[in-house]
């Protein structure tokens, strides 16, 4: 279960991005709309990886105190796994299925958009405040 709530909105506004991007994608591009949406599923895909790895990783390295040496070593190697994994997913997206790069790179975005959504969120709920 997620502790930080901020995480699960950026989370689920980059699905949400990612979905509303990949219509787009497919709107744009008539010669093949299937193709540009499955290539920005497919960058939403690579930065969901990324971004689980990223995650994974620093929760090793942090913890909740109690995790010893040899539990943050195997939280690294998991870290590295991932962005194995992360290699060869790009490699089959982009050589084998050669799916549109601008749509990769679209979806890959996805994550970004959500952040920006939940900055802008966070600004109207808490306006800053002129200090001089």
């Amino acid at each position: 279960m997620e502790r930080d709530s901020t995480l699960r909105r950026v989370e689920r506004d980059a699905v949400w991005s990612c979905a509303a991007i990949a219509l787009v994608a497919a709107a744009a591009a008539p010669a093949r709309p299937i193709a540009s949406a499955a290539g920005v599923v497919g960058g939403g895909l690579l930065v969901w990886i990324s971004y689980r790895g990223i995650k994974g990783g620093i929760d090793a390295l942090v913890g909740d105190g109690r995790n010893g040496r040899a539990t943050a070593a195997i939280g690294l190697v998991k870290f590295f796994t991932r962005y194995g994994i992360l290699a060869a997913v790009a490699y089959v997206i982009m050589a084998r299925l050669r799916l549109p790069p601008v749509a990769v790179v679209a979806g890959a975005s996805s994550l970004v958009v959500a952040v920006i959504v939940e900055a802008v969120r966070s600004l109207r709920q808490n306006p800053p405040r002129n200090t001089g």
